[in-house]
């Protein structure tokens, strides 16, 4: 199976294994957005992100 050219969404992308996975799909190929709760990790890792409480249904809806 191929990623490259996929889009995969990684939920709590701004820390710990969040992080690490969207780092590993993204050196595959994959196009990734990570999604959270605060700017300020999710823009360290220098990948594009949505600001989103995957908790509320109204913020997972207007993220995708």
């Amino acid at each position: 199976m191929t990623i490259v050219g996929k889009h995969a969404v990684v939920t709590g992308g701004g820390s710990g294994i969040g992080t690490e996975i969207a780092k590993g799909l993204a050196q595959l190929g994959a196009c990734v957005t990570i999604v959270g709760r605060n700017a300020q990790p999710l823009e360290a890792q220098h990948l594009p992100y949505e600001l989103c409480d995957v908790t509320d249904a109204n913020q997972v809806g207007r993220a995708f």
